[in-house]
């Protein structure tokens, strides 16, 4: 019993303990980054096609590298981080590259064929994201690839938001999400609170749903969205056109993010307090929901968060500090308790306080 109670005051002073974003270090020799992971001894900041990797512990320049081009150890249109075990996978459009974890290079995968991206590893398979077009009609697919990016089946499929031949612009309609991680595919199907959990094999294992009540898509997200368009410089000149195929949802999708990390699945939504803060809701690796809070987040556009990733119970992002005209890194403390025992100790109390009322 003094177990448990001493683990209940601990879960209390966890979810009571303020959270706030710190700044933590500036990169001044960033310009617009792109993307943000961590692993245990690295962060790495991609901007555009060139990599940076900054030391963890000191948050010290290791390596900077990246070239236009398709060759090998070049990089066409983007450059997208995955950190495994020993090693980097780099997606680029057309390719996936290998690099070391201090930036040597291995080898690379062109695409066979088909319009398909964002590459993930699934046991020694992929996961990408393809395009296609069918009827007149453009539709996003969640694929299984083999070894050698071999289309093997569609996992998910569904109709895009950006229908350009009709016209339309059906903003967020598109919600497809998916992370793998440990030999697991995490796959977010569409608007509502539902991700489909899959094991190596690409065998669906479980799902994790729950009742949801979604944010609204106010007057006031509508009118950033167009502001977005209108000031930046590759969309403004078209800004006329494009408001008239914009078609807006009434409400927000259920899920903005999902990741894997350290044995807890963090679920991130479109919910926000006072806009500084938003919902995260944490799960075991069983899919078991153990809790949900608020923390700093900041928003780059009016649809997307500046970079961020999570490592370590805490919650990193990349934030452009306009006065100082320079990049920030900014965390925000989550836990510090190993949260895949929590609902194991909530499951312990409710049996004994039903025994105790026997």
């Amino acid at each position: 019993m003094k177990r448990i109670i001493f683990m209940l005051i601990a879960i209390s002073l966890l979810f009571t303990m303020p959270i706030k974003g710190e700044v933590v270090t500036s990169f001044p020799d960033l310009l617009k980054p792109t993307g943000l992971v961590i692993d245990n001894n690295n962060l790495y900041v991609t901007e555009d096609i060139t990599i940076y990797i900054f030391s963890l512990k000191d948050f010290k320049l290791i390596k900077k590298f990246g070239k236009k081009g398709e060759g090998p150890q070049e990089f066409n249109r983007f450059a997208a981080i995955t950190p495994l075990k020993d090693k980097l996978l780099i997606n680029s459009m057309s390719k996936i590259s290998y690099f070391t974890k201090d930036g040597e290079y291995i080898n690379e995968i062109k695409v066979k064929g088909g319009f398909s991206f964002l590459y993930q590893p699934l046991g020694d398979k992929y996961v990408g994201r393809g395009i296609s077009n069918k009827d007149n009609t453009r539709y996003v697919s969640i694929n299984l690839y083999d070894k050698d990016l071999n289309k093997i089946k569609t996992l998910l499929n569904q109709e895009d938001g950006a229908q350009f031949s009709k016209g339309v612009i059906k903003v967020l309609n598109s919600s497809l999400n998916y992370m793998t991680f440990n030999d697991k595919l995490y796959l977010v199907n569409g608007s509502e609170f539902e991700i489909k959990v899959f094991d190596s094999s690409a065998k669906e294992i479980m799902t994790i749903k729950r009742d949801y009540k979604r944010a609204k898509f106010t007057e006031e997200n509508v009118q950033s969205v167009h502001d977005e368009i209108k000031n930046d410089p590759r969309q403004k000149q078209f800004y006329d056109a494009i408001k008239k195929m914009l078609v807006f949802p009434k409400e927000w999708p259920a899920i903005a993010s999902v990741f894997e990390r350290d044995n807890i699945i963090y679920v991130s939504t479109f919910k926000s307090k006072d806009k500084t803060k938003y919902e995260f809701l944490l799960f075991d690796e069983n899919g078991k929901f153990i809790h949900s809070m608020f923390i700093p987040l900041k928003f780059q556009t009016a649809l997307r968060p500046y970079p961020m990733s999570i490592k370590n119970g805490k919650l990193y992002q990349l934030i452009e500090n306009e006065d100082e005209e320079e990049w920030e890194l900014h965390v925000s403390f989550i836990h510090n308790l190993n949260l895949t025992k929590f609902s194991e100790v909530t499951e312990n109390v409710k049996t004994s306080s039903k025994l105790k009322h026997k």
